[in-house]
């Protein structure tokens, strides 16, 4: 099965139209392959956390009101060097995109994200290479 850029909320980006993944995870890999865009990911991720835990030692709930300032880190990375897709929900915050990230931090510390971005690549280009050849 594949998808054709017919849900907005899971482009890649206006160049990659048409791709065989179904599950965000996929997606959202092939959304963050640059090494900058990466490290501010997840320096955000960081921030966020950070923010949370002083918080919450300091019993300051004003700190709260700049957590949506570790969002814009991540944009950051994808305005300067990353040009993908940015689904404004997910800018914002959701559910998938909250797990991706965390999976992302937790496969990078693990030093397998390289890995992921590689084996995602490999089965677009086999994916886009069979379609050439139907063509």
């Amino acid at each position: 099965m594949h998808l054709t850029n017919q849900n907005p909320k899971n482009s890649i980006n206006s160049e990659i139209l048409d791709y065989p993944f179904t599950d965000y995870w996929d997606i959202f890999i092939i959304k963050h392959q640059h090494p900058i865009n990466i490290a501010l990911h997840i320096l955000g991720i960081l921030f966020f956390y950070s923010l949370l835990l002083t918080s919450w030692i300091l019993n300051n709930p004003w700190l709260l009101i700049a957590l949506p300032l570790t969002q814009t880190v991540g944009l950051l990375g994808h305005l300067l060097f990353e040009r993908s897709h940015v689904d404004i929900q997910d800018a914002v915050f959701s559910l998938r995109a909250s797990r991706c990230l965390g999976l992302m931090l937790l496969r990078t510390l693990q030093g397998k994200y390289r890995q992921d971005i590689h084996q995602r690549l490999e089965i677009l280009h086999q994916y886009q290479a069979q379609k050439e050849m139907h063509n």
